[in-house]
């Protein structure tokens, strides 16, 4: 029986190396077989990272000795702690519960951890997942004709049968002994649509028979796209919509059980009673949106960007280690490229005074300085989430900050920075980097070739260019139903790149611009009172002012309140369109959003939008009127991005007060946690 699957070499898995099976062998010093148990997330004591703690009840042991069977603790980098979540590229994320595999450990070596645990050697690859409903096992580069084949090969290299020692405390049959399932009850006749997008809620239809008349232990499973379909991916229980014996209706995962997105490839159905049927045809899924779990309500939501400069956008800043290294150059050239394709407002400043990873409010680009990244890794993406509610109850989350990290220059490791094209066996670090931004954007996986979010590029490959279809598109979606709009809590929208500036004047709109590209023209549109449907196109003007600096008037402005929004025509025809301001006849306008809300921390954010140059006074009270906090600042015509000390306040509900020097008045509630 052939045990695994010949592992590609020349593949890079999103910035992953292969390790060989042998190797994870001789590095683990704990190598067990268990089912995956609940998981709870907590921070640091530096309160900078998240790790996710998740029991593991032990089966079987290869090697080492565990410290606890019935509950042994596996630590994993990232998870969410009430309404902040922090999300890693390539790293282990914990199991669904109930899951089986074998896994390969090593002691966490993380600083400031309230206990000892370990951690998977080489991260993903630090596990070999099996697949109960047919039997079989895969990790992210071999894949197993059966979970036997699998103990067998573990067994064969640690060269002595009497480690494998079965734990006798478990009452549930290892599925190293169990078969795949082979009934055919089920049967599937048809689905619909035919293509799909992963993670916006898009439901998939499945007609047949043999389904059971409820779900029961039944289940639908997609291609897992972050190993190209070698182990499957359920969605959580909250996206089956219905269930009876001729059909089923899922929502499409991007985030599923075991958190990972569904991809291109035969959909599985496991009916009630067990049997299993597979589509006959592929569901295509053309891009995939990330996805944050809620872990409270079991529901997944679409994370939005926000502004956090003064420019309406994000910031990058190269960490001391990477700013003058040869990685610069493609780097840039990755960002320009989404920049200019999508509109996501991003650019680069000054460089950061460290190179750490960590949650410090700084968007950080560096290389690795040690042992930060797992074995096997060449880079990743660190995007940290804040949550909110907003006027409806819901939760809201967006991204407050993303760091990125890379594999330092090795001899080892060969690397082509370009503009020369990767041959041979160097890895391409500008489609590397085009990569990472497009997880950055907040894109997931997809099992598409020729797609620069394809889960898998080869060693000599280059994949430098955005595909229109999938990762454009995607991209676009993230921003014109997400990022540029204000969704209620989560902070200032963003502006659309090439826009660095945009303010409300009583007939129109004054705006600036840098870098301009992919831009035709601007559109000045118009709505009466606080009606934001009903727009209605005023005035018109080229792009391509050298100075970047314009304004739009409207021929035949409107008394009293009204808004207005700016739209930014592409040369394809589409409009990316800005978050309306207000306007009125006296030209005192001003638009505010305080975030995060509720404040966990010491320092909040305020955007501010004023029409003209003026002094803003802040005020805090508490529920009973006593003033906790007052400041004063001095604004500009436009968005304004102002800090807020509430480390002195009490847990509670507070009114922040703004007054302006132009007469305006404005009361948010402030929650403080």
């Amino acid at each position: 029986m052939q045990a695994q699957s010949s592992p590609d070499t020349t593949a890079l898995h999103c910035l992953q190396v292969p390790i060989s099976l042998a190797a994870r062998v001789r590095a683990a010093s704990l190598i067990v077989e268990a089912e995956a148990g609940t998981a709870v997330a907590s921070w640091d004591a530096s309160h900078q990272h998240i790790y996710t703690r998740q029991s593991l009840h032990v089966l079987h042991v290869f090697k080492g000795i565990p410290s606890d069977t019935l509950a042994l603790p596996l630590l994993a980098e990232g998870g969410q702690v009430g309404l902040d979540q922090q999300l890693l590229t390539n790293t282990f994320s914990p199991l669904a519960e109930g899951k089986r595999g074998i896994f390969f450990l090593i002691p966490a070596p993380w600083p400031g951890l309230a206990a000892a645990g370990y951690t998977p050697y080489g991260s993903t690859q630090g596990v070999i997942v099996y697949e109960a409903a047919t039997g079989t096992a895969a990790d992210p580069f071999h894949t197993y004709t059966s979970v036997a084949a699998a103990v067998a090969e573990i067994v064969r290299l640690i060269g002595n049968t009497s480690l494998v020692n079965p734990i006798k405390n478990s009452q549930a049959q290892p599925l190293a002994q169990a078969g795949p399932l082979l009934r055919t009850t089920a049967s599937i006749t048809s689905f619909s649509p035919s293509a799909l997008v992963a993670g916006v809620g898009a439901v998939l239809t499945i007609q047949g028979s043999g389904f059971g008349a409820s779900q029961g232990t039944g289940n639908v499973s997609f291609q897992n796209a972050d190993n190209g379909g070698a182990t499957t991916n359920t969605p959580r229980q909250a996206d089956y919509l219905s269930w009876s014996d001729t059909q089923i209706r899922v929502r499409v995962p991007s985030s599923g059980s075991n958190g990972q997105p569904a991809g291109t490839g035969a959909v599985r159905v496991v009916a009630a009673d067990g049997s299993i049927t597979y589509t006959a045809t592929p569901l295509i899924i053309t891009y995939a949106l990330t996805n944050v779990n809620t872990a409270a309500a079991g529901l997944s939501s679409q994370p939005s960007h926000v502004a956090t400069n003064a420019t309406g956008g994000l910031t990058f800043h190269f960490g001391p280690n990477f700013q003058n290294s040869a990685a610069v150059a493609p780097w840039q050239r990755a960002l320009a490229q989404w920049r200019c394709s999508t509109g996501i407002n991003w650019n680069l400043a000054a460089a950061a005074t460290t190179n750490a990873i960590t949650n410090d409010n700084q968007n950080v680009v560096a290389f690795d300085t040690g042992s930060d990244l797992p074995a096997g890794t060449l880079g990743r993406t660190t995007t940290y989430y804040k949550g909110c509610y907003d006027a409806q109850g819901r939760i809201v989350f967006y991204t407050q900050e993303i760091d990125q990290q890379y594999a330092s220059p090795s001899p080892t490791l060969s690397f082509q920075y370009g503009p020369a094209l990767a041959t041979g066996q160097q890895i391409d670090f500008e489609s590397v980097f085009i990569h990472e931004l497009g997880h950055a954007q907040q894109l997931a996986h997809v099992i598409q070739p020729g797609a620069v979010m394809h889960y898998i590029i080869g060693r000599g490959q280059n994949q430098r260019t955005l595909n229109l279809s999938s990762d454009v598109v995607g991209g676009r979606r993230v921003l014109r139903t997400l990022s540029f709009r204000d969704n209620g809590c989560s902070g200032p929208a963003l502006l659309p790149a090439p826009l660095t500036s945009l303010s409300a004047e009583a007939t129109g709109l004054r705006f600036t611009t840098q870098n301009e590209c992919f831009l035709s023209s601007f559109v000045l549109e118009r709505t009466l009172g606080a009606d934001t449907i009903s727009w209605q196109a005023v005035a018109t003007t080229p792009a391509g002012l050298v100075n970047g600096q314009y304004s739009l008037t409207d021929p035949q402005p409107a008394l009293g309140l009204h808004y207005y929004r700016l739209g930014l025509r592409r040369p394809d025809g589409s409009i990316d369109y800005t978050t309306p301001l207000p306007s009125d006849s006296n030209a005192q306008v001003a638009d505010s959003h305080l975030f995060p809300n509720p404040i966990a921390g010491t320092q909040a954010q305020l955007t501010y939008v004023a029409a003209v140059n003026e002094t803003l006074t802040i005020y805090i009270y508490d529920e009973l009127g006593r003033l906790h906090h007052q400041a004063t600042a001095t604004v500009r015509a436009g968005l304004n991005v102002l800090p807020v000390e509430v480390g002195g306040l009490l847990t509670g509900f507070y009114l922040l007060r703004l007054t302006s020097t132009q007469g305006i008045s404005q009361n948010i509630r402030l929650v403080r946690l």
